[in-house]
Parts: structure tokens; sequence; C-alpha cells
């Protein structure tokens, strides 16, 4: 299941897993941001199916990175687990979740984010995809540290040795980027 939200720049995402085997069930959150501008110009230099750049959220995180109230999924085997996980799932997004969405609408909030981790990519998604995010991101949301965290992103994508397709798609996505009027 899949809950969305418009903003001016894009969406806020949660995703809901619920998955039910035989002994146990699992319940699992997402969070995500999409920024609308972010996904159409990295989507044209990465490799993807030609309606992904549509779907794609520009960072999604697990709640457990968020706010330590509620595990990365709940392990199920009652109904009494059941309600015991939605009601702490309901508190998390109480206290801390549907706060986080909305501070990470904030472009800068995001762009800041991926700064953070800019030599190692969220769980929830490849280096290749983060770097092109934050250094995407850099440019329009940070513009006076752009230059740094675009060299520190590159030779990132260098040291971790990604294909020679990768690093042409990135530089053509530097190029881009630094020969557009913000």
């Amino acid at each position: 299941m899949l809950y969305h939200k418009n903003y001016p720049h894009g969406q806020q995402v949660i995703f809901v897993h619920f998955s039910e085997y035989p002994d146990v069930s699992y319940l699992e959150y997402n969070l995500g941001i999409r920024i609308h501008r972010v996904e159409e110009i990295i989507h044209r230099f990465l490799p993807t199916l030609s309606d992904y750049s549509d779907r794609s959220i520009t960072l999604i995180q697990t709640p457990d990175k968020i706010g330590k109230m509620i595990p990365k999924r709940f392990v199920i085997e009652n109904d009494y687990q059941l309600a015991e996980a939605i009601e702490a799932s309901e508190k998390f997004f109480v206290m801390h979740g549907f706060h986080w969405l909305d501070e990470m609408i904030q472009p800068e909030n995001l762009e800041r984010a991926f700064a953070e981790r800019k030599d190692k990519a969220f769980k929830t998604q490849n280096f290749v995809y983060n770097s092109f995010r934050g250094v995407t991101l850099a440019k329009f949301y940070n513009p006076e540290d752009y230059p740094i965290l675009r060299q520190i992103y590159l030779e990132t994508i260098r040291e971790r040795e990604m294909t020679p397709f990768t690093i042409a798609s990135f530089l053509q996505l530097l190029h881009y980027l630094d020969n557009l009027e913000v």
C-alpha cells in the first residue's frame, strides 16, 4: 500500500508493507520524499525504465532511522502483536514520522541529509542513485558547496570502481549541471 501527499516540489510518501506467511507476518513502513525536478533530471542520465522517473522517490527512509520508537520491521504472530504494532506505529508517526516528512519537503533539508552521507549510500538506495541525487540537490539547494560536493561525489564514484558506463553517465550529469543556470 502506498499513501502520498502532493506538495509544491513533489510528494510525501508512506509505504506500508504487510506480508503474511503461514506461521508469521511482517509489517514494515517506509517514508519517502520525492522532488520532481531532481528525479526528472537524474533519470535523463541513468539507465532506467521510461516510466520509472515518474514513480521514483528521492529519499526513502526506514522508521528506525528517524525515531528509535519502532523497529524496521514488526514480526507478528497473533492479533495482539498486530494491535501493538499498529499502536506503536501510530505513536511513531505522530511523534516523529509526520514531522520528518514535513521537514524533508524543504529541499534544503533533504540536500543536507544527502550531504551528510555523501560518501555512503542510504540503506534504501544504491550508491549510484545516492550520488546522482545528492549532486543534483546540491546544485539547486546548496550552490555554495556544490563545487566541493560535486568533487566528493565524483571521487567516491571513481573509488568504488563503478562501471565505465556509470562513470560516463555521472560525468554527463555533471556537465549538464555545471552548465545549468539556476
